[in-house]
């Protein structure tokens, strides 16, 4: 890497800022500023705009590592992309069929990004946009996607983010939480009674590959009215589960333990 900190454009200082990170994943304000040769003022205004920007996050003072945007482009492409493509028609005809908004998401930076959501034109729409991210310990997806996940990137998500409440019924615990988990890997679903958003009802299902690794989370959300209880879920899981098994068709994938994972 040159040092080029006279005469280059801002864009260009801040995507040599950028390209360092190829080297190591994180850097301090002074291992940059020497490497690059841009005098504080400089650096400190472009890192401010890429902080600002998610291109960068600034994890301890004066540190810092690739942000949440990058992730993001990254991850529109394979394999994510490709999923997104199967599922969306899927999603959209269980949408129509039910009249709810269905969500698919992924795990990334200890939250969850909705990759594709598909809702009706018959009801009010929901304020979730594809790009957003939510929670992943009060969130049907999120707790989906937790139930699938190692206990050593459980434990850092808790450690690290915390289990903050929303609502009165947000598991705020990592006892709490485990047991949670514990039970949706039993059941094979995950569900958000209104802790993340009160009035809102959140039914998740894991998407995995082959090996039965995780991919995504597929989920419905209704409200307290359409769903009252636990068993007013149970025919919306049913439909759930079978554009779960269109969706790892179109994608050339069986579900692990085919006919019967789907019928479970």
């Amino acid at each position: 890497m040159t040092k080029n900190g006279q005469g280059a454009s801002t864009i260009q200082k801040a995507l040599d800022a950028l390209l360092l990170f190829k080297q190591k994943p994180k850097w301090t304000f002074g291992e940059l500023q020497a490497e690059l040769g841009y005098n504080k003022s400089t650096l400190s205004r472009i890192l401010a705009v890429l902080v600002s920007n998610h291109f960068l996050s600034k994890t301890k003072p004066s540190r810092y590592e690739l942000g949440l945007n990058l992730f993001l482009l990254g991850r529109s492409v394979e394999p994510e992309q490709r999923l997104r493509r199967a599922a969306l028609p899927e999603m959209e005809a269980l949408s129509r069929k039910v009249g709810l908004t269905v969500h698919l998401g992924i795990l990334e930076a200890a939250q969850v990004v909705i990759i594709a959501k598909a809702e009706p034109q018959t009801r009010m729409q929901m304020i979730s946009r594809v790009g957003a991210v939510v929670p992943a310990h009060c969130t049907g997806q999120g707790k989906t996607l937790l139930a699938h996940s190692s206990p050593e990137l459980v434990q850092n998500i808790i450690d690290t983010h915390g289990l903050t409440r929303f609502t009165p019924n947000t598991i705020c615990t990592a006892n709490h939480l485990r047991q949670e988990l514990d039970r949706i890997r039993e059941r094979g679903y995950a569900v958000d009674h209104s802790e993340h958003e009160r009035h809102l009802i959140c039914a998740g299902i894991p998407i995995q590959n082959r090996e039965a690794g995780i991919l995504a989370a597929l989920s419905i959300t209704g409200t307290v009215v359409d769903f009252p209880d636990e068993q007013s879920l149970e025919p919306v899981l049913v439909q759930l589960k079978e554009t779960r098994a269109k969706i790892m068709a179109a994608m050339g994938h069986p579900e692990p333990g085919g006919a019967q994972a789907a019928e479970s």
